[in-house]
């Protein structure tokens, strides 16, 4: 085997051994996120590419009553499910405009198996990987902390409003007198005033 043989079979050895560690890292990361899902004590799942479902938590099996239940029993963790199996179109479609745009949908209040849940999807990696969160209304401790939340927003949201409208304001008054000033100036430059006139 010539030199630059040999140097290729080296090269070659070495990116089979780097896939071999991505895979691997893949792997890893993939449990951990199962881990991650099956231990949220909200309703949650993962959408994967195609909107096929990654892991679906106990909570989400659950709320999503008996033909949840019987899908999950057969696919462990709804995994490779269609999330249009499960869920109905109109989450579908939340769910898909922010797993493909990679833009989050966050605190959406819809109808899910006659339960009122918040519903929020986090895009993790566009097109690839989106994590969809259920908040179940009905819970008072759920509720109380949605509400609070939603208030603080809607709170934070008004006082930035009032500060905005107060900048423009005093920008506003700041150029109406620079102009008037400027006006003044003018007329007392040029000789004119009421006085002399009279």
């Amino acid at each position: 085997m010539n030199p630059k043989e040999e140097e290729l079979l080296g090269r070659i050895e070495q990116l089979e051994a780097e896939n071999r560690r991505l895979r691997e890292r893949e792997n890893d990361t993939a449990q951990a996120l199962y881990t991650l899902i099956r231990k949220l004590p909200a309703p949650a799942l993962a959408v994967g590419e195609g909107m096929e479902i990654l892991a679906a938590n106990g909570p989400f099996v659950r709320l999503g009553g008996y033909r949840v239940a019987q899908r999950a029993e057969l696919s462990p963790a709804l995994s490779g499910v269609p999330l249009g199996e499960v869920l109905p179109a109109e989450m579908c479609a939340l769910a898909g405009a922010a797993h493909l745009s990679g833009e989050d949908t966050e605190r959406e209040d819809r109808l899910w198996n006659g339960v009122l849940c918040a519903f929020s999807a986090h895009n993790i990696r566009r097109g690839r990987l989106t994590i969809v969160l259920l908040r179940n209304l009905a819970e008072p401790n759920v509720r109380v902390e949605e509400l609070t939340e939603r208030l603080q927003q809607t709170a934070d949201r008004s006082i930035r409003m009032i500060q905005q409208v107060a900048f423009l304001l005093g920008e506003e008054v700041s150029e109406n007198a620079k102009a008037i000033g400027s006006v003044i100036r003018a007329l007392n430059a040029g000789g004119i005033n009421g006085d002399e006139e009279r």
